[in-house]
């Protein structure tokens, strides 16, 4: 837990089980970055003085305060989502009964999650875009295009596993979504990725001082041969937003162009963004 606290990396000593037998494959996961070989450990000592945050110390000790509000305090305070992972993982925040130490992959997912909601009950009120804006960036064979439309809020992800692509036996297409506000279900589809992608999108609203709904494809070519964890989809969705966009006049205008650059257009052109978007709504009476 201390090295959990720690701001920066914290020298330790361990004492293994054994020796570490060399030669079998690391462990891959969709959500964590790749682990190494595994070994018994029989002690651990830390050898440097972990430096710890004074609002970390502090949030930790206020036993009686929810997980969601310490993610607000210490995002607010400047304190970064893996850290925050760190923290959750460690069982350190939370009410005092309800703490738990729990896997990565749920802390990462949590922590992209309520930081996410947490910058939509700013941005919200924000005014909307005007015209409708694409973005693009791609990473490790992972192509990603962000719609950014004038409408209330609307996110969908879809992600495309191409022929020859890790976990792919043929092109698969999988997708999630909400509307209104962040969805409280998980999404089981997409997994952990909707959440660091929203993440994104969300921050650069923020940054800019404006709202709109979101549309995000990931084509996930064959040279993406192991993943590396969803902070791919978070940087590159961080990176794709920071680019100059390409502006257009209507939704019609915005896929048109874009489903000629992505894998499967007719899954792009029926997707549910897209079909929500060409209904008429009662607000446009």
């Amino acid at each position: 837990q201390e090295v959990a606290m720690a701001a920066k990396d914290v020298d330790v000593e361990m004492e293994f089980e054994g020796k570490l037998a060399l030669g079998s494959s690391p462990t891959f996961d969709s959500l964590s970055s790749p682990l190494g070989h595994a070994i018994g450990v029989n002690g651990v000592e830390i050898t440097s003085n972990p430096l710890i945050p004074k609002k970390v110390d502090s949030v930790i000790d206020e036993t009686d305060l929810l997980a969601t509000d310490a993610v607000n305090e210490l995002g607010d305070a400047g304190i970064g989502e893996a850290h925050l992972t760190r923290l959750l993982s460690g069982g350190l925040l939370g009410t005092e009964r309800r703490r738990r130490m729990v896997p990565t992959r749920w802390a990462i997912t949590a922590t992209d999650d309520m930081l996410s909601k947490q910058l939509f009950d700013k941005v919200r009120e924000y005014p909307s875009i005007d015209k409708f804006e694409v973005y693009q960036a791609e990473y490790l064979d992972n192509h990603f295009s962000i719609l950014l439309t004038p409408n209330p809020w609307a996110f969908e992800m879809v992600e495309v596993w191409m022929q020859g692509s890790l976990w792919a036996d043929g092109t698969t297409a999988i997708s999630d979504h909400e509307e209104g506000k962040p969805r409280t279900s998980y999404a089981s589809n997409v997994t952990g990725a909707y959440y660091s992608a929203r993440l994104g999108i969300m921050e650069s609203f923020e940054e800019r001082r404006k709202f709109a709904s979101a549309f995000v494809w990931r084509d996930i070519g064959p040279g993406y041969w192991a993943p590396v964890g969803v902070w791919l989809i978070r940087e590159t969705v961080r990176d794709a937003m920071r680019t100059e966009p390409k502006i257009f006049d209507s939704l019609d205008e915005a896929i048109s162009n874009l489903s000629k650059e992505v894998s499967v257009p007719d899954r792009m052109r029926n997707s549910w963004f897209v079909k929500r978007g060409v209904q008429t709504r009662i607000s446009d009476w």
